[in-house]
């Protein structure tokens, strides 16, 4: 009877150690298509297996706009995004979330096999340019479903065309279980207060100062898709920057569960 209480002890103490809040990765990983071929193509992996759960891929016709294309992967029959609309319209349109929505079963998830950051009818983005919006993701690892989030941004104009940043995702560990949108710890804890975290001089032309990155364990400079330009060690209070081309990035600082993230404009 003691050995059943101990194994039962032990499975119980091993499935708490693996649940609760889980930052995926942005990036490259094993994509799953229709055919049931698996390449590399780069999206969203939740669970940071290598196999993503999302594709993103560019659209446009006449302009290129990157990212903003999202495949599900056709293999997990229930994944989804929060959808924007009704089974007849903008089905496959995102509905913006505000922060701390809960992400969970009573979501619209109506969607048919697909993603659009811009609107099919005129190209528009779905969100508001430069400003930062949430995403509701359901999927399966297994024959569990979970609840996501992501945090994106989108730049670009109409001329020039659109790209969708995917800045941070994460999903609750924890099956059946909502999460809500922001969420990167369990609750009683917090991402690094954004007003203790300050870069300067923004723009900056060949090192940033941080202030605000004690205790971190690293501080991340990413492109506007989300790849990782440079990494630094803990505790950087300036970062050489000479080797980024002109342009958008996102400084991003890292403290086990908690991080927060600053737009960074390199001159």
């Amino acid at each position: 009877m003691r050995k059943i209480i101990t194994i039962c002890a032990a499975f119980l103490l091993s499935t708490s150690m693996f649940a609760g809040i889980v930052i995926g990765t942005v990036g490259t990983g094993n994509f799953v298509d229709w055919e049931n071929v698996s390449s590399p193509a780069f999206g969203l992996d939740f669970n940071n297996d290598g196999i993503l759960e999302f594709k993103l891929s560019n659209i446009g016709f006449d302009i290129e706009n990157i990212n903003c294309y999202i495949e599900y992967n056709p293999t997990n029959p229930i994944t989804n995004i929060w959808a924007a609309g009704t089974a007849d319209e903008n089905w496959d349109i995102p509905k913006n979330l505000a922060f701390n929505t809960q992400v969970g079963a009573s979501g619209n998830w109506i969607g048919m096999g697909d993603c659009s950051m811009t609107n099919w009818s005129d190209d528009s983005p779905v969100f508001a340019v430069g400003t930062t919006a949430y995403m509701g993701f359901r999927f399966k690892i297994g024959a569990n479903t979970h609840y996501g989030w992501a945090k994106v941004i989108i730049s670009g104009t109409a001329a020039l065309g659109y790209t969708t940043v995917f800045q941070q995702i994460a999903y609750e560990s924890t099956p059946n279980t909502p999460i809500a949108a922001g969420q990167t710890a369990q609750v009683g804890l917090n991402d690094i207060s954004s007003t203790n975290l300050s870069i300067y001089p923004n723009p900056a032309t060949d090192v940033v100062n941080v202030i605000g990155a004690q205790n971190s364990s690293k501080i991340v400079i990413s492109n506007v898709l989300g790849q990782k330009a440079i990494e630094v060690s803990p505790n950087t209070n300036s970062i050489n920057i000479e080797s980024l081309k002109p342009g958008v990035y996102f400084l991003t600082i890292f403290n086990g569960n908690k991080t927060s993230t600053k737009k960074l404009i390199k001159k």
